[in-house]
């Protein structure tokens, strides 16, 4: 066993932050990434004072700006599976996330979040429930097909978070876009993985957006900010080439809007 428990130093007396921690990544900003056996992540500023191992046990001191500066919140969804698609009779299960530029923050999607499950054309209102610290859909071992899911939070700032997930194989029909009031879509659905082009489009209520900036980033990016950034032409569309490993974040705000799309890549 070598995962720790981490505690904060705060006045001398520790306080418990994390458990069971078996991944620690420190950033060129001096925040450090945490994530534990049950899937839980947290990004903090902070510095390591002491180590025990032995005793599974990792103290931390929060610097000046405790915080990880974030300009804005952002939810995304991302499958608990690493092999980028479920097979038929898998369960489907699928995770919500909020932060920015995919590193989870401390504060967590809101109670009353919406979910959809949207397969050719006939859309379906999903359950969320919470497992291990972590919000989840899960679709149970039925679904099958090519799945359009979204979450939606709303408040004065509106948060939406779109994935498309492959249950089963060669599913490669019948993607539309959703007609959210922002959002992304793929160009053209098929798989994608590293060394290929991908093409996004994005759109308000249906129609094309020329000229706005999309945010691109990847699982486990050690950049503070989005390290990508592209600008739809005039038939809304924007391309990247796929450079790392693991699934890709676009993001895009327009007026009291953040909406993301997660691409899960091939592996």
């Amino acid at each position: 066993m070598c995962e720790s428990n981490v505690y904060l130093n705060k006045a001398g007396q520790e306080e418990l932050l994390m458990e069971k921690v078996d991944r620690i990544i420190p950033a060129e900003d001096g925040s450090i990434f945490l994530e534990n056996v049950f899937g839980e992540r947290r990004v903090i500023k902070a510095r390591i004072i002491e180590m025990e191992l032995v005793r599974h046990r990792i103290v931390m001191e929060e610097t000046s700006d405790a915080a990880v500066a974030q300009k804005r919140q952002e939810i995304w969804l991302e499958p608990a599976t690493d092999h980028g698609h479920f097979h038929a009779g898998e369960e489907v299960i699928l995770r919500v996330h909020k932060g920015y530029n995919m590193k989870p923050g401390d504060h967590k999607p809101k109670t009353d979040l919406q979910a959809f499950g949207v397969s050719e054309g006939m859309s379906r209102p999903l359950t969320l429930q919470e497992h291990h610290g972590n919000l989840e859909l899960n679709l149970g071992q039925e679904a099958d097909g090519l799945l359009h899911i979204y979450v939606r939070e709303d408040g004065d700032h509106q948060l939406y978070g779109v994935i498309v997930m492959e249950i089963g194989h060669h599913h490669h029909h019948g993607l539309k876009p959703l007609g959210l009031p922002l959002e992304i879509v793929p160009a053209d659905y098929s798989h994608a993985r590293m060394g290929d082009s991908y093409e996004i489009r994005v759109l308000a209520d249906g129609k094309t957006l020329a000229g706005i900036r999309v945010s691109a980033t990847y699982a486990g990016t050690h950049n503070r900010e989005y390290p990508h950034h592209l600008k739809t032409d005039e038939e809304g569309r924007a391309k990247i080439f796929l450079t790392a490993r693991g699934n890709y974040l676009f993001s895009v705000t327009k007026d009291n809007i953040t909406s993301t799309f997660t691409l899960v890549k091939s592996f």
